[in-house]
């Protein structure tokens, strides 16, 4: 649903999860949804901590509560925390679909502990495994408007396009989320060029210029159907996730948000694509992996 009525934020104290929850908070607010803070304790400290008479939830809860003044605007509201033991996937996943989550922000980096952005961290297992559109923010981000408590400034929305109906119901939600920022949605769809040898590189440019006519009919109809103008849609050749990842370079005036079409769990296998895997460790700039309802 969007707007979202609920927000799951999960962190682990690392600061790339600050950022998530800083995100996490002003987007609640500029959505007026309910926030909702998890954290989720090892099994095996939590034991540990009972078997030496040491109440660990409580003092985590404590913790948890002066991380998230550190976090503006978490702190200016009670919201609903959550701590909670086992796995942080499992858990993120339990408590979104018990609580009715419509939205998990998870931080790009710091989940796991882990350097690498996205690949082998509770962040790529969330986007494996749960049935809720996930927002993923890059530990680089920071709120366009420090002295406001919501999004503000946050522009444009771009959208990466495709013509199936996952895409096409993120394009949707991304002209939405625009409208609420008050700012202008940009879609991008973007063609691989044709690797070829050198010497049928001729034969190659004909047929590269027919894939992207089609493209731009293709993409064009399926921007309509979003409710989106044709003046929004640019078609471009070279490589999708870093075209994508540079359509959202932020300076310049410009504090853009990402939204990719999610795929549900049968169709995905398991798992986002590839593609996605890329944008997510390449892209400065939030993104947003919207699930279609169904």
């Amino acid at each position: 649903m969007f707007p979202p009525r609920a927000i799951l934020a999960a962190v682990d104290f690392s600061e790339p999860s600050r950022v998530a929850l800083t995100c996490a908070a002003r987007l609640a607010k500029q959505c007026r949804a309910q926030l909702h803070v998890l954290h989720a304790e090892d099994p095996l400290l939590a034991n540990a901590a009972r078997a030496a008479g040491i109440d660990l939830t409580a003092e985590t809860r404590a913790e948890l509560a002066t991380f998230m003044q550190g976090a503006f605007p978490a702190g200016e509201w009670t919201p609903s925390h959550h701590v909670v033991d086992g796995s942080p996937v499992e858990a993120i996943c339990d408590i979104a679909e018990r609580e009715s989550a419509d939205l998990i922000v998870v931080g790009a980096r710091g989940m796991s502990g882990l350097e690498t952005a996205v690949f082998g961290s509770t962040t790529e297992g969330v986007l494996r495994k749960a049935d809720t559109s996930v927002l993923v923010v890059p530990e680089s981000w920071t709120p366009p408007r420090p002295d406001l408590n919501d999004l503000t400034g946050t522009g444009p929305v771009v959208v990466g396009l495709e013509a199936t109906p996952a895409s096409i119901a993120a394009a949707r939600v991304g002209a939405e989320l625009a409208a609420l920022l008050g700012t202008e949605v940009e879609v991008r769809h973007v063609v691989p060029p044709i690797s070829v040898l050198a010497r049928w590189s001729s034969h190659a440019e004909p047929a590269q210029r027919q894939r992207i006519e089609a493209a731009r009919a293709e993409i064009a109809s399926a921007a309509h159907l979003a409710g989106i103008e044709p003046a929004a849609v640019r078609v471009e050749v070279g490589s999708v996730a870093g075209q994508l990842a540079e359509a959202v370079a932020v300076g310049k005036g410009r504090h853009p948000l990402l939204v990719l079409g999610r795929r549900t769990s049968a169709e995905r296998g398991g798992a986002p694509g590839s593609t996605a895997y890329r944008v997510l460790s390449l892209a400065a700039a939030p993104v947003l992996m919207w699930l279609p309802e169904h």
